[in-house]
Protein backbone atom coordinates (compact mmCIF):
# COMPACT_ATOMS: atom_id res chain seq x y z
CA UNK A 1 0.00 0.00 0.00
CA UNK A 2 1.16 3.65 -0.72
CA UNK A 3 1.64 4.70 2.52
CA UNK A 4 0.87 8.56 1.52
CA UNK A 5 -2.41 9.85 -0.19
CA UNK A 6 -2.21 12.55 -2.38
CA UNK A 7 -3.58 15.75 -1.20
CA UNK A 8 -5.97 16.65 -3.78
CA UNK A 9 -7.76 13.63 -2.83
CA UNK A 10 -8.37 15.61 0.67
CA UNK A 11 -9.96 18.96 -0.97
CA UNK A 12 -12.97 19.63 -1.76
CA UNK A 13 -14.68 17.71 -4.59
CA UNK A 14 -18.19 19.89 -4.96
CA UNK A 15 -19.39 21.71 -6.69
CA UNK A 16 -19.04 18.09 -9.05
CA UNK A 17 -20.16 16.68 -5.91
CA UNK A 18 -23.06 17.32 -3.87
CA UNK A 19 -21.47 17.55 -0.42
CA UNK A 20 -18.19 16.79 1.22
CA UNK A 21 -17.16 16.07 5.10
CA UNK A 22 -13.85 15.93 6.88
CA UNK A 23 -13.49 13.63 9.89
CA UNK A 24 -11.20 12.71 12.87
CA UNK A 25 -11.57 10.14 14.84
CA UNK A 26 -8.88 9.55 18.02
CA UNK A 27 -9.41 6.25 20.02
CA UNK A 28 -7.74 5.80 23.37
CA UNK A 29 -7.00 2.48 25.70
CA UNK A 30 -8.95 1.50 28.98
CA UNK A 31 -8.02 4.01 31.97
CA UNK A 32 -7.72 7.22 29.63
CA UNK A 33 -9.61 10.33 30.57
CA UNK A 34 -11.98 9.71 27.21
CA UNK A 35 -12.00 6.38 25.27
CA UNK A 36 -12.72 7.84 21.73
CA UNK A 37 -13.44 11.99 20.71
CA UNK A 38 -14.62 12.05 17.11
CA UNK A 39 -15.25 15.93 15.33
CA UNK A 40 -16.51 16.72 11.59
CA UNK A 41 -16.69 19.44 9.40
CA UNK A 42 -19.55 18.70 6.68
CA UNK A 43 -20.26 20.86 3.64
CA UNK A 44 -23.61 20.58 1.71
CA UNK A 45 -23.59 22.06 -2.10
CA UNK A 46 -26.86 20.95 -2.89
CA UNK A 47 -29.98 21.94 -4.11
CA UNK A 48 -33.30 21.75 -2.02
CA UNK A 49 -35.01 18.19 -1.99
CA UNK A 50 -32.50 15.87 -2.69
CA UNK A 51 -30.76 13.27 -0.65
CA UNK A 52 -27.38 13.15 0.25
CA UNK A 53 -25.60 9.49 0.37
CA UNK A 54 -23.99 11.18 3.61
CA UNK A 55 -27.67 10.73 5.10
CA UNK A 56 -26.60 6.85 5.94
CA UNK A 57 -24.64 8.80 8.87
CA UNK A 58 -27.17 11.16 9.89
CA UNK A 59 -26.06 14.41 7.55
CA UNK A 60 -27.48 15.75 4.75
CA UNK A 61 -29.46 18.56 5.88
CA UNK A 62 -27.17 21.11 6.60
CA UNK A 63 -23.80 22.47 6.82
CA UNK A 64 -22.66 21.76 10.08
CA UNK A 65 -19.86 21.28 12.84
CA UNK A 66 -19.72 18.10 15.43
CA UNK A 67 -17.58 17.18 18.00
CA UNK A 68 -18.80 14.44 20.36
CA UNK A 69 -16.81 11.97 23.18
CA UNK A 70 -17.00 9.37 25.56
CA UNK A 71 -15.17 8.30 28.69
CA UNK A 72 -16.66 4.44 30.36
CA UNK A 73 -19.76 6.68 31.92
CA UNK A 74 -20.49 8.72 29.74
CA UNK A 75 -21.05 10.01 25.88
CA UNK A 76 -21.75 13.88 25.14
CA UNK A 77 -22.70 15.04 21.27
CA UNK A 78 -22.25 18.65 20.38
CA UNK A 79 -23.58 19.67 16.83
CA UNK A 80 -23.69 23.50 15.63
CA UNK A 81 -25.69 24.41 12.19
CA UNK A 82 -22.56 26.53 10.49
CA UNK A 83 -24.17 28.94 8.30
CA UNK A 84 -23.18 29.22 4.76
CA UNK A 85 -19.79 29.97 5.13
CA UNK A 86 -17.02 30.65 3.22
CA UNK A 87 -14.93 27.55 1.73
CA UNK A 88 -11.57 28.07 0.77
CA UNK A 89 -8.95 24.87 -0.14
CA UNK A 90 -5.54 24.58 -2.02
CA UNK A 91 -3.79 21.51 -2.20
CA UNK A 92 0.25 22.90 -2.04
CA UNK A 93 0.38 23.54 0.28
CA UNK A 94 -2.78 21.39 1.23
CA UNK A 95 -5.12 24.27 3.27
CA UNK A 96 -8.87 23.70 3.83
CA UNK A 97 -10.75 26.42 5.87
CA UNK A 98 -14.93 26.35 6.48
CA UNK A 99 -14.76 29.85 7.78
CA UNK A 100 -13.80 30.10 11.58
CA UNK A 101 -15.15 26.53 11.91
CA UNK A 102 -12.93 24.14 10.86
CA UNK A 103 -8.93 24.11 9.86
CA UNK A 104 -6.39 21.30 7.75
CA UNK A 105 -3.21 22.13 7.23
CA UNK A 106 -0.14 20.09 6.76
CA UNK A 107 2.22 17.82 4.67
CA UNK A 108 2.42 14.17 4.63
CA UNK A 109 2.81 12.96 7.06
CA UNK A 110 1.98 15.39 9.15
CA UNK A 111 -1.69 16.69 9.22
CA UNK A 112 -3.85 18.93 11.75
CA UNK A 113 -7.55 19.61 11.84
CA UNK A 114 -9.25 21.92 14.17
CA UNK A 115 -13.25 22.29 14.46
CA UNK A 116 -14.45 24.73 17.05
CA UNK A 117 -17.71 25.19 17.51
CA UNK A 118 -19.52 28.97 17.56
CA UNK A 119 -20.72 30.85 21.17
CA UNK A 120 -17.42 28.88 23.13
CA UNK A 121 -19.31 25.60 22.64
CA UNK A 122 -15.99 23.51 22.78
CA UNK A 123 -12.76 22.94 20.31
CA UNK A 124 -11.01 20.01 19.46
CA UNK A 125 -7.50 20.08 17.44
CA UNK A 126 -6.14 16.97 16.15
CA UNK A 127 -2.32 16.24 15.05
CA UNK A 128 -1.87 13.32 12.53
CA UNK A 129 0.80 11.08 11.90
CA UNK A 130 -0.52 8.80 8.75
CA UNK A 131 0.60 5.62 8.67
CA UNK A 132 -1.47 3.91 5.96
CA UNK A 133 -5.12 4.14 4.33
CA UNK A 134 -7.92 2.78 3.26
CA UNK A 135 -9.59 3.71 0.15
CA UNK A 136 -13.20 2.73 1.54
CA UNK A 137 -14.64 4.19 -2.10
CA UNK A 138 -13.02 5.49 -4.84
CA UNK A 139 -16.20 6.98 -7.31
CA UNK A 140 -14.98 10.08 -7.42
CA UNK A 141 -18.41 13.07 -7.45
CA UNK A 142 -20.27 9.59 -7.18
CA UNK A 143 -18.70 8.47 -3.79
CA UNK A 144 -15.12 9.43 -3.01
CA UNK A 145 -14.05 7.55 0.88
CA UNK A 146 -10.19 7.63 2.14
CA UNK A 147 -9.42 6.90 5.70
CA UNK A 148 -5.48 7.41 7.11
CA UNK A 149 -4.38 5.31 10.00
CA UNK A 150 -2.42 7.55 12.26
CA UNK A 151 -0.94 8.12 15.55
CA UNK A 152 -2.73 11.26 16.50
CA UNK A 153 -2.06 13.40 19.24
CA UNK A 154 -5.21 15.16 20.77
CA UNK A 155 -5.59 18.92 22.35
CA UNK A 156 -8.83 18.53 24.29
CA UNK A 157 -10.39 21.50 26.72
CA UNK A 158 -10.81 20.26 30.27
CA UNK A 159 -13.84 22.02 30.61
CA UNK A 160 -15.65 20.13 27.93
CA UNK A 161 -15.50 16.90 29.86
CA UNK A 162 -16.03 18.46 33.31
CA UNK A 163 -18.00 21.60 32.73
CA UNK A 164 -15.54 23.79 34.10
CA UNK A 165 -11.58 24.54 34.23
CA UNK A 166 -9.47 25.73 31.47
CA UNK A 167 -6.70 23.11 31.18
CA UNK A 168 -6.50 21.20 27.90
CA UNK A 169 -6.04 17.49 27.93
CA UNK A 170 -3.20 16.41 25.82
CA UNK A 171 -4.07 12.71 24.95
CA UNK A 172 -1.97 10.46 22.50
CA UNK A 173 -3.68 7.45 20.91
CA UNK A 174 -4.64 5.62 17.85
CA UNK A 175 -6.50 8.11 15.58
CA UNK A 176 -8.49 8.21 11.40
CA UNK A 177 -8.63 10.60 9.11
CA UNK A 178 -10.79 10.89 6.58
CA UNK A 179 -12.20 13.07 3.80
CA UNK A 180 -15.32 11.84 2.37
CA UNK A 181 -17.20 13.54 -0.57
CA UNK A 182 -20.34 12.15 -2.90
CA UNK A 183 -23.60 12.73 -4.66
CA UNK A 184 -26.80 13.04 -4.03
CA UNK A 185 -30.05 11.05 -5.08
CA UNK A 186 -33.40 12.38 -6.24
CA UNK A 187 -35.66 9.76 -4.09
CA UNK A 188 -35.30 8.71 -0.80
CA UNK A 189 -33.18 5.82 -0.24
CA UNK A 190 -33.19 5.41 3.28
CA UNK A 191 -36.20 2.84 3.20
CA UNK A 192 -33.39 0.21 2.60
CA UNK A 193 -33.90 -3.14 4.66
CA UNK A 194 -30.21 -2.77 5.46
CA UNK A 195 -28.06 -1.98 8.31
CA UNK A 196 -24.03 -1.73 8.15
CA UNK A 197 -21.34 -2.14 10.86
CA UNK A 198 -17.83 -0.40 10.69
CA UNK A 199 -15.26 -1.48 13.55
CA UNK A 200 -11.86 -0.02 13.73
CA UNK A 201 -9.13 -1.55 16.11
CA UNK A 202 -5.78 -0.36 17.69
CA UNK A 203 -3.50 -3.49 19.33
CA UNK A 204 -2.16 -2.88 22.60
CA UNK A 205 1.65 -5.01 21.34
CA UNK A 206 1.70 -2.72 18.41
CA UNK A 207 5.27 -2.66 16.99
CA UNK A 208 4.50 0.90 15.08
CA UNK A 209 1.82 3.73 15.54
CA UNK A 210 -0.08 2.36 12.83
CA UNK A 211 -0.67 -1.36 13.60
CA UNK A 212 -4.40 -1.42 13.55
CA UNK A 213 -7.34 -3.10 11.77
CA UNK A 214 -10.70 -2.04 9.90
CA UNK A 215 -13.69 -3.29 8.40
CA UNK A 216 -17.29 -2.74 7.15
CA UNK A 217 -20.20 -4.90 6.89
CA UNK A 218 -23.43 -4.49 5.38
CA UNK A 219 -26.55 -6.89 7.16
CA UNK A 220 -29.84 -7.41 7.22
CA UNK A 221 -31.85 -8.41 10.28
CA UNK A 222 -28.79 -9.04 12.34
CA UNK A 223 -26.74 -11.38 9.91
CA UNK A 224 -24.33 -10.21 7.70
CA UNK A 225 -24.70 -10.44 4.14
CA UNK A 226 -22.13 -8.70 1.90
CA UNK A 227 -18.57 -8.32 4.15
CA UNK A 228 -17.55 -5.15 1.98
CA UNK A 229 -14.14 -4.46 2.98
CA UNK A 230 -11.28 -4.73 5.81
CA UNK A 231 -7.82 -4.49 6.13
CA UNK A 232 -5.13 -4.72 8.99
CA UNK A 233 -1.58 -4.13 9.51
CA UNK A 234 -0.67 -6.32 12.14
CA UNK A 235 2.24 -5.86 14.55
CA UNK A 236 5.50 -6.72 13.03
CA UNK A 237 4.05 -6.73 9.59
CA UNK A 238 2.66 -4.49 6.45
CA UNK A 239 -0.76 -3.34 5.72
CA UNK A 240 -2.97 -5.79 3.75
CA UNK A 241 -6.22 -6.12 2.11
CA UNK A 242 -8.47 -8.57 4.15
CA UNK A 243 -12.03 -9.80 2.50
CA UNK A 244 -14.15 -7.55 4.62
CA UNK A 245 -15.67 -8.17 7.76
CA UNK A 246 -18.52 -10.53 9.30
CA UNK A 247 -19.85 -9.88 12.50
CA UNK A 248 -22.21 -11.87 14.72
CA UNK A 249 -24.21 -9.86 17.64
CA UNK A 250 -23.61 -12.12 20.56
CA UNK A 251 -25.33 -9.73 23.19
CA UNK A 252 -27.44 -6.86 22.46
CA UNK A 253 -29.97 -4.40 24.77
CA UNK A 254 -32.02 -1.60 23.79
CA UNK A 255 -31.31 1.92 24.04
CA UNK A 256 -32.41 5.49 22.36
CA UNK A 257 -30.91 7.86 19.90
CA UNK A 258 -30.65 11.59 20.44
CA UNK A 259 -34.34 11.97 19.35
CA UNK A 260 -35.47 9.77 21.74
CA UNK A 261 -35.82 6.76 19.12
CA UNK A 262 -35.58 3.20 20.39
CA UNK A 263 -32.09 1.57 18.86
CA UNK A 264 -30.20 -2.00 19.14
CA UNK A 265 -26.64 -1.25 21.32
CA UNK A 266 -24.53 -3.91 20.83
CA UNK A 267 -22.88 -5.33 24.33
CA UNK A 268 -20.67 -8.05 22.99
CA UNK A 269 -19.74 -9.06 18.93
CA UNK A 270 -17.55 -11.20 17.12
CA UNK A 271 -15.83 -10.26 14.08
CA UNK A 272 -14.43 -11.70 11.45
CA UNK A 273 -11.20 -10.71 9.03
CA UNK A 274 -10.11 -13.72 5.71
CA UNK A 275 -7.53 -13.13 3.21
CA UNK A 276 -5.40 -15.73 1.89
CA UNK A 277 -2.85 -15.16 4.48
CA UNK A 278 -4.89 -16.55 7.08
CA UNK A 279 -8.13 -15.49 9.98
CA UNK A 280 -8.28 -12.61 11.98
CA UNK A 281 -11.17 -13.57 14.52
CA UNK A 282 -11.98 -11.07 17.75
CA UNK A 283 -14.55 -11.22 20.43
CA UNK A 284 -15.70 -7.08 21.33
CA UNK A 285 -17.07 -5.74 24.43
CA UNK A 286 -18.28 -2.54 24.27
CA UNK A 287 -16.19 0.10 26.70
CA UNK A 288 -18.42 3.44 26.66
CA UNK A 289 -22.02 4.36 26.31
CA UNK A 290 -23.15 4.81 23.08
CA UNK A 291 -23.74 8.01 20.80
CA UNK A 292 -27.17 7.55 19.51
CA UNK A 293 -26.28 10.20 16.45
CA UNK A 294 -26.42 7.72 13.58
CA UNK A 295 -29.69 6.72 11.76
CA UNK A 296 -30.85 3.46 13.85
CA UNK A 297 -27.86 3.25 15.69
CA UNK A 298 -24.39 5.12 16.99
CA UNK A 299 -21.28 4.91 18.01
CA UNK A 300 -19.18 3.70 20.66
CA UNK A 301 -16.07 2.47 22.04
CA UNK A 302 -15.00 -1.02 22.57
CA UNK A 303 -12.27 -3.51 24.23
CA UNK A 304 -11.31 -7.05 22.12
CA UNK A 305 -9.05 -9.87 22.33
CA UNK A 306 -8.50 -12.00 19.10
CA UNK A 307 -6.66 -14.13 16.78
CA UNK A 308 -4.68 -14.19 14.00
CA UNK A 309 -4.13 -17.49 12.69
CA UNK A 310 -1.78 -17.57 9.54
CA UNK A 311 -1.55 -20.64 7.54
CA UNK A 312 0.38 -23.91 9.44
CA UNK A 313 -2.02 -22.84 12.22
CA UNK A 314 0.19 -20.15 13.78
CA UNK A 315 -1.15 -18.27 16.19
CA UNK A 316 -1.16 -15.00 17.63
CA UNK A 317 -3.09 -13.40 20.26
CA UNK A 318 -3.82 -9.90 19.50
CA UNK A 319 -6.09 -7.38 22.44
CA UNK A 320 -6.82 -3.84 22.40
CA UNK A 321 -9.52 -1.07 22.04
CA UNK A 322 -11.88 0.37 19.31
CA UNK A 323 -14.32 2.53 17.29
CA UNK A 324 -17.48 1.34 16.22
CA UNK A 325 -20.34 2.78 14.31
CA UNK A 326 -23.70 1.27 13.27
CA UNK A 327 -26.54 2.04 11.47
CA UNK A 328 -30.18 1.04 10.19
CA UNK A 329 -32.77 2.26 8.22
CA UNK A 330 -34.81 -0.65 8.39
CA UNK A 331 -35.35 -1.51 12.69
CA UNK A 332 -34.45 -4.93 12.36
CA UNK A 333 -31.23 -4.39 15.06
CA UNK A 334 -33.81 -2.91 17.10
CA UNK A 335 -35.90 -5.74 16.51
CA UNK A 336 -33.46 -8.10 17.75
CA UNK A 337 -32.56 -6.19 20.63
CA UNK A 338 -36.05 -6.27 21.79
CA UNK A 339 -36.48 -10.28 21.10
CA UNK A 340 -33.59 -10.45 22.92
CA UNK A 341 -31.57 -13.01 20.62
CA UNK A 342 -28.24 -11.51 21.50
CA UNK A 343 -27.20 -14.67 18.88
CA UNK A 344 -27.54 -13.66 15.42
CA UNK A 345 -25.76 -15.09 13.01
CA UNK A 346 -23.13 -12.97 10.75
CA UNK A 347 -20.66 -15.46 9.24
Amino acid sequence: MNPYVDPKYLTPLAPRAAWDGWFAIAMFPAGSPLRWLKAHAYRRDDEPGRFPFSLVEGMGEQTEVMIAWANADEVEVKVSVVEPEPLTAAASPLRVALGESFLLEGKAPDYRMTFTLPANRGCASFNFRTGWPIWWAKFGPMLQYVGQHSGVSVDFPSRSVSGNGSETLALDGFGVMEHVAGASASFDFTGTPLHFHWDVLAFDDAQSPFDSAAGLSIGMGGRTIVPLKAAARFPGSEARGMRGLWVKYREVTTGVDEAGNAIMVPVRWEGLMRSSQGTFRYEATAATPVAGIVPGGGMLGFDFEGRWTTRGSNRTTLRGYGFNEYGDFSGALEQLARRESGGASGE
